[in-house]
């Protein structure tokens, strides 16, 4: 039988130690038995603690699909520890700390398939919550982020606990709960303002890998805050040497997600990861974050990644695998081999169950199989991944904001105009025939054909897919990608440079610019084009 002590002794563990499961679980063993008990079990394969945290402690690329523990069945002398703590939470007794002391017990027993006791648990903790103290409150953060279970509303109710005691909490016990807000998607504005304030003002205390848990958090919860994440990025590059691989590549991550395009840092940082990638998802999340961020790395750090990936590829989760391919094509560090190996674990996933993937991953598939057509997926597959490709990008374009529309819309009539056409009837032409879908299903709003063996798409570049430099990031980069792989030189227009063009000539002339830089066999007729532009137009003749 688990007693409270067992509970405390835990939590006061990973206090004093910091999430560290691996060294936690030897330690427990060490000092209370029921610990030696777990400890067998993982042996023996009935837990796994060990492994399951190794796998949780990267941020992975795709957040929705980060699942920090395995659902393993409870079995024997573990079932009687979780019946002792489920008699705990449902005391009317129960405090915070046991709350905080069950959850990290659970953590460690790798119960997350137990959902009605962790149930149990967020609403203890939703109940009690303005009874938790710092150390109570970080451990049971940790325990929820490194389980991969939650509940929004609590979670995102104790950030308010958390944001009054922001001033108490160590450095670590902050970076912690930081990470864990920023996983459940709990965008707190008032806590991540005191956050960012209170690291701020005294960097030098924080750890590098507690700025890189702080960096992770801010991004994943969707926080911009642009000059704090440059002073973070500022401090990680200057201690980056000091990172683990998992947390480097949990700072590039972070960096990535808030499109900050930092490029010391980053190489700083990448340095650190690409020596140390000591398993397939941390390999996998440095490969898409490179990818979204749009950073090419040099061909050592592309040798690491795609040599990791191709060992790796059987062990790793179809979701992770998609990542790590589309990074790879988006960055061109893949090989045909380590591509291959990534597409068989998915090709398998997907005959298996074919709803077993989001659309949206699907799609990202789709554009990864583009990117690196030496290594194609298998036929029927990739019908698949095509059909699921425009579901999402139709769905996508349902969602999109009315600013975004309407700098689509307006890139339309440059095209029509820059073309040649100038009467109303001839620009609703204009705009009937650029709109083209590819006979494998790929709609492209503004297609261009100038003759036979020159065609051209141009795409709109909204502020949501510039870097913090202005510069395209990797959906724009795969998208322009994807267009070439079916003929059509991608023409890339960015937000931030249209937003400064005056009228529709400016706009006309600054398109075929951007098409005469992209499609240099274009040259002569695109020069003409401008020509045509500048000379004066009389609607009434």
């Amino acid at each position: 039988m688990v007693r409270r002590a067992l509970l405390r002794a835990c939590a006061a563990l990973q206090q004093a130690a910091g999430p560290s499961a691996a060294s936690g679980a030897a330690a427990c063993t060490r000092s209370v038995p029921a610990f030696a008990q777990l400890a067998r079990l993982q042996q023996e394969g009935g837990i796994g603690a060990t492994q399951a945290w190794q796998r949780s402690q990267l941020s992975t690329s795709s957040l929705a699909q980060q699942a920090a523990l395995t659902e393993v069945p409870v079995e024997g002398n573990a079932e009687s520890l979780l019946k002792e703590i489920d008699a705990i939470i449902t005391n009317e007794a129960a405090t915070a700390k046991e709350v905080a002391d069950a959850a990290v017990s659970l953590a460690y027993m790798q119960a997350k398939g137990n959902r009605r006791l962790w149930g149990k648990v967020f609403e203890k903790a939703g109940a009690l919550k303005s009874s938790f103290d710092a150390p109570s409150l970080s451990n049971f953060m940790w325990a929820a982020s490194t389980a991969g279970v939650g509940h929004f509303k609590t979670l995102f109710e104790l950030s308010g606990p958390a944001a009054s005691m922001i001033k108490t909490l160590t450095p670590t016990q902050l970076s912690i709960v930081v990470e864990a807000l920023g996983k459940a998607g709990a965008k707190d504005v008032d806590f991540f303002g005191q956050v960012s304030s209170q690291v701020s003002s005294n960097m030098g205390a924080f750890k590098p890998s507690e700025l890189s848990r702080i960096l992770w958090g801010f991004a994943a919860a969707g926080i911009e805050d642009a000059a704090f994440v440059k002073a973070v990025a500022k401090a990680l590059s200057d201690k980056a040497r000091d990172l683990g691989g998992s947390e480097a590549v949990q700072a590039i991550w972070g960096l990535a997600r808030s499109r900050t395009a930092d490029k010391p840092a980053l190489d700083a940082l990448v340095n650190v990861a690409k020596s140390k990638l000591d398993s397939g998802v941390d390999a996998a999340a440095l490969a898409w974050s490179l990818g979204y961020i749009n950073y090419k790395p040099d061909a050592a750090t592309a040798k690491a990644m795609a040599s990791a990936l191709q060992a790796a590829a059987p062990g790793l989760t179809p979701a992770h695998a998609i990542d790590a391919a589309w990074g790879l094509g988006v960055t061109g560090a893949g090989t045909k081999e380590s591509v291959r190996a990534l597409f068989s674990n998915v090709a398998s996933a997907i005959d298996k169950a074919p709803d077993s993937l989001d659309p949206y991953q699907v799609a990202a598939l789709y554009e990864a199989a583009a990117m690196t057509p030496e290594a194609p997926l298998p036929e029927q597959v990739a019908a698949f991944a095509a059909k699921m490709y425009a579901l999402a990008d139709e769905g996508t374009k349902s969602k999109l904001p009315s600013a975004v529309l309407a700098f689509k819309d307006e890139l339309v009539e440059a095209a029509a105009y820059g073309m040649g056409a100038r009467y109303r009837p001839e620009v609703a032409a204009a705009r009937k025939k650029f709109a083209v879908v590819t006979p494998d299903g790929v709609a492209i709003d503004i297609a261009v054909s100038l003759d036979n063996n020159t065609k051209f798409a141009v795409e709109a570049v909204p502020f949501q897919q510039l870097s913090s430099a202005n510069t395209p990031l990797g959906p724009a980069a795969a998208r322009a990608k994807l267009l070439e792989s079916k003929g059509y030189k991608g023409v890339l227009i960015s937000a931030a440079d249209w937003a400064g063009l005056a009228d529709s000539k400016a706009k006309a002339k600054h398109l075929l610019a951007a098409v005469k830089k992209a499609v240099p066999a274009a040259s002569s007729k695109v020069s003409g084009l401008m020509s045509a532009v500048d000379k004066p137009f009389d609607p009434y003749q």
